[in-house]
């Protein structure tokens, strides 16, 4: 095994903290897209195609909280595709 010095050691242990953090949050971030789309779902019926993937392709948790209030709120499907337009612009 190879010798590792004390600042290898720190560095490694930095990027292990990074690493897990982005992954804590791209779960996290998986999992508010999954809550959207089950509202959908339970909402309006099945998610268009063109829905899943437009949810999906959201990088921001703030605006997928957002989007998860306007299924609540939307009359239907139509007007969800327009808070979701309007969302990603």
């Amino acid at each position: 095994m190879p010798y590792v010095t004390s600042v290898e050691r720190i560095g490694i242990e930095k990027g292990l903290q990074q690493g897990l953090q982005q992954g804590l949050q791209q779960g996290a971030l998986q999992e508010a897209r999954e809550i959207v789309l089950e509202a959908i779902a339970t909402r309006f019926g099945v998610a268009p195609e063109e829905v899943v993937q437009a949810v999906n392709a959201i990088e921001a948790r703030e605006t997928l909280r957002s989007l998860h209030r306007q299924v609540i709120n939307c009359a239907d499907l139509e007007a969800f595709r327009e808070a979701l337009r309007l969302a990603r612009s």
